[in-house]
């Protein structure tokens, strides 16, 4: 009996480029139903699994080890868990794999693993035999991304090993000064990468689903030399490196009420940190206009990405989520429900520099308040 390869396309992009919001778009059309999904986030707490809406939870996996350095172990970990899970029955049938990466990931090491002759090990084996490396599908965000790609190795790493690459925010370019910078970006990718189709996000939809659909073999003699020399290699950019530190940083402080904050950082890289950021209690609409003021007035270049999930005391069963990338805040939105029974307010920010523990004080504000009403009531009793 012949054993039907399932292919995996990696979708990768630099932060804020916009993958999150292409797979919810990819979950949410009927072709895509039997589609399993590995997201690979950054740190402990999974905001961008409750991020993608509307589709089946027992076939999305998230993975929080470092795909880029632990490429060998964790992707083909994930892979062998899945097919585990699906021999076992635990999970539905899938025809096909997305990996949706962090965006500070290098995919040399993973494109590398997946492509490398198994190893003796029981795993490598059944991965080899179960999966076949599709297509890279990368996301390049036409606002940030050409500063991104002159300062981020990842990001050049991202287009150059790309068979197609998907222009995101080309809505917001209206001008036409923006319009001849969209076509001097388009020649900058092409240059770098000549043998990859270049698509545009608003305008291209039913070109980008249908490449994913179809079944064909990742084929490295589409790339440049320099993609061919960084898998043959089997290369992590310098800057990225392998002292790439995992550490958590535990603040706890309760107040009246049982209000608890959680703070984790990791870093990545020399000066590229991920903190986190979980509130137990609801924030209060006032505080939460503050946190925005104090995102307005801190953020900036040194904000490479922010995502999170808001419980408002007004309205706490309806969450608000809120995007960031540099100095664009994304307009608001809220969801009709929370995605899944976790109903805490959760921040996710990478960048340099960042004064975590100013945004941390905003949001303890509303506990400090609550403790002075408290004890005001008290008094007066």
């Amino acid at each position: 009996m012949t054993v039907s390869v399932i292919p995996v396309t990696i979708l990768t992009g630099f932060l804020g480029a916009g993958k999150t919001t292409a797979l919810n778009a990819l979950l949410c059309d009927p072709a895509f139903a039997e589609t399993a999904v590995l997201i690979n986030e950054f740190g402990d707490v999974q905001v961008d699994h409750d991020l993608v809406a509307e589709f089946s939870d027992e076939l999305i996996m998230t993975t929080t080890g470092c795909l880029c350095c632990t490429a060998s172990s964790d992707i083909k970990q994930s892979l062998f868990e899945l097919w585990r899970k699906r021999k076992d029955r635990e999970i539905g049938p899938f025809k096909r794999v997305i990996v949706e990466t962090t965006g500070l990931m290098d995919p040399v090491p993973v494109i590398t693993s997946l492509l490398a002759p198994p190893s003796a090990s029981m795993i490598d084996r059944i991965v080899s035999q179960q999966f076949a490396l599709s297509k890279v599908i990368t996301v390049f965000d036409i606002i940030n991304g050409p500063m991104t790609l002159d300062h981020h190795p990842e990001a050049l790493q991202q287009v150059a090993l790309a068979d197609v690459i998907v222009m995101t925010k080309t809505d917001l370019a209206q001008d036409p000064a923006t319009q001849r910078d969209i076509l001097a970006d388009r020649k900058r990718l092409n240059t770098i990468n000549a043998g990859a189709e270049i698509l545009d996000r608003q305008t291209d939809w039913p070109s980008i689903s249908s490449h994913i659909l179809a079944s064909r073999t990742y084929d490295l003699r589409t790339k440049g030399e320099d993609a061919a020399a960084w898998l043959a290699e089997g290369k992590i950019s310098a800057s990225h490196g392998h002292n790439h530190d995992h550490h958590d940083s535990h603040n706890h402080t309760h107040h009246h009420h049982h209000g608890h904050s959680h703070t984790d950082t990791n870093r990545h890289g020399d000066d590229i940190f991920s903190h986190v950021i979980v509130l137990d209690e609801p924030v209060s609409p006032l505080v939460f206009h503050m946190f925005l003021e104090t995102l307005r007035l801190a953020a900036g270049t040194d904000l490479l990405r922010l995502k999170a999930l808001f419980a408002l005391s007004d309205d706490p069963d309806r969450p608000v989520v809120l995007h960031g990338v540099q100095h664009l805040i994304h307009p608001i939105d809220k969801l009709e429900r929370w995605p899944t029974d976790d109903k805490r307010t959760k921040i996710v920010m990478i960048g340099r520099n960042l004064k975590i523990d100013m945004f941390r004080d905003v949001l303890q504000a509303q506990s400090a308040d609550r403790r002075k009403l408290h004890a005001a009531e008290n008094a007066t009793t």
